[in-house]
């Protein structure tokens, strides 16, 4: 079910909202202000009640609540679900600036289930325990990958600014090590998921007697390939901490070129 014109009206405020914590968060690049974090948080907590309202709003205009029925609410629970991780990061263990990278990434998910909400790519029954196994996978280990992404880039930006030697104005991205555990600890639930997910995909189109073809499935549709590359990726990234070679910088620019590969995957889903 296509969401309506209203309930896209309320999606576009929870992403103001999101927003508007963003601009507030980067207005700290100037110094850090009690006020400015506070007003941040604020907002953010804002664009989480209003996603939740509109969930719930779609979910009982179609008599549903399976969250992965429909493009609409499966890329705004990706959006709720990162930025309760960053919320829950910043509450627990505060690691200055992770908004910045990660909130860019809520507001891009948004305004994706926006655009794509009224494209189904699959048409089958919920009650069929593989499929959904497969779709949660998916995009629970795309989440995982945005988290490692973020990690990475934090880690790129604080490398260097301890190459300049320069004091900068804002709050402390973390040291190099922890970023890096982060981004790790994301890469690997992110892998366990993402491989989950592609050996569930395979099994499906195996058990639905399309053996056949399933060479021009692997090679002609633009999600298997997109995938397969993005394991890949992730897979040398694991490697990373026994290979000094890949480790820092390189680990870090990985995780971000497999997070775009899983953003252009997703996409493709809603094509094919």
């Amino acid at each position: 079910m296509a969401p309506t014109i209203f309930q896209l009206l309320v999606l576009i405020l929870a992403v103001s909202f999101f927003g508007a914590g963003l601009g507030l968060s980067l207005a700290r690049l100037h110094g850090e202000s009690m006020p400015l974090r506070l007003a941040a948080k604020a907002c953010d907590w804002s664009g989480v009640g209003v996603a939740l309202a509109v969930l719930i709003w779609h979910a009982a205009s179609r008599r549903s609540w399976m969250p992965l029925e429909d493009n609409f609410e499966a890329f705004i629970w990706l959006a709720l679900l990162l930025a309760l991780f960053v919320m829950y990061v910043q509450r627990v263990h505060p690691l200055g600036g992770l908004d910045w990278f990660t909130i860019p990434i809520v507001i891009a998910l948004l305004v994706f289930g926006a655009l794509l909400g009224s494209q189904k790519p699959e048409t089958y029954a919920l009650n069929d325990k593989w499929r959904l196994i497969h779709r949660i996978t998916a995009y629970s280990g795309a989440a995982a990958f945005a988290v490692a992404a973020a990690g990475g880039a934090m880690y790129l930006v604080a490398n260097r600014r301890l190459r300049n030697r320069a004091a900068v104005p804002g709050p402390n991205l973390g040291s190099l090590e922890r970023l890096e555990r982060l981004a790790m600890a994301a890469v690997r639930i992110g892998f366990a998921l993402l491989t989950i997910g592609l050996l569930t995909g395979l099994l499906l189109r195996l058990t639905e007697g399309h053996t056949a073809r399933l060479g021009k499935y692997l090679l002609g549709s633009p999600k298997v390939p997109l995938a397969f590359c993005a394991w890949v990726v992730y897979a040398v990234v694991l490697h990373a901490p026994i290979n000094p070679s890949f480790r820092g910088r390189k680990a870090a620019l990985l995780s971000i070129f497999g997070f775009v590969l899983m953003i252009a995957t997703l996409v493709a889903v809603q094509f094919m």
